[in-house]
């Protein structure tokens, strides 16, 4: 009977060294199944210096090395426009135009405009009458790592969770206008 019962034993080890192996696999394969993030897209507004965009980034825990391309031409920057929230039921009064994105930072409502908006008279009329600036965004954009691009999450890219977390404290910031995710399948 002991001897049985030591060959029981061996075989429950083994299925438990074969269970936690068969586990650890699984989570490793489901960890790899997730969307990675490459970099950011931020949109800065405008008058924003490289040197304020590296600091606003080093404000946050960006858990990688990166590469910021100040004022990048890799995607159309977008016109805005700042209203005092005071303001903003006067000028959509006026308004005949669309926007693309509209966004509340603070005491104002930012109106996204895409590149291909070409202002009509209308448009510029309000804009004089309510005393507003189109203005034209800085385009950023962060590569995560830097290195080659083997996408090992910690070196060279982040978990979405991750990267959603530090894009909604970075759109906190009075200078971030907008912050997109450039996404890697997982």
């Amino acid at each position: 009977m002991p001897y049985e019962a030591v060959i029981d034993m061996n075989n429950i080890s083994k299925a438990v060294v074969v269970f936690i192996v068969f586990l650890t696999l699984l989570i490793l394969m489901m960890q790899s199944q997730e969307v990675k993030v490459a970099g950011f897209l931020i949109q800065f507004e405008n008058g924003t210096t490289e040197p304020e965009a590296k600091a606003i980034l080093e404000n946050y825990n960006i858990p990688v090395n990166y590469t910021i391309y100040y004022n990048s031409n890799i995607s159309r920057g977008m016109y805005y426009i700042k209203i005092d929230k005071d303001k903003i039921n006067e000028s959509r009064k006026d308004e005949n135009w669309t926007s693309v994105v509209e966004l509340k930072k603070g005491n104002y409502n930012i109106t996204m405009l895409s590149e291909e908006f070409v202002p009509d008279e209308n448009f510029l009329t309000m804009l004089e009458k309510n005393n507003l600036q189109l203005k034209k965004a800085i385009v950023c954009y962060i590569r995560f790592g830097d290195g080659p691009y083997d996408w090992v999450v910690g070196k060279n890219c982040v978990l979405e969770k991750d990267a959603i977390r530090i894009k909604n404290e970075l759109e906190t910031n009075e200078k971030v206008l907008i912050v997109g995710l450039d996404d890697i399948e997982g």
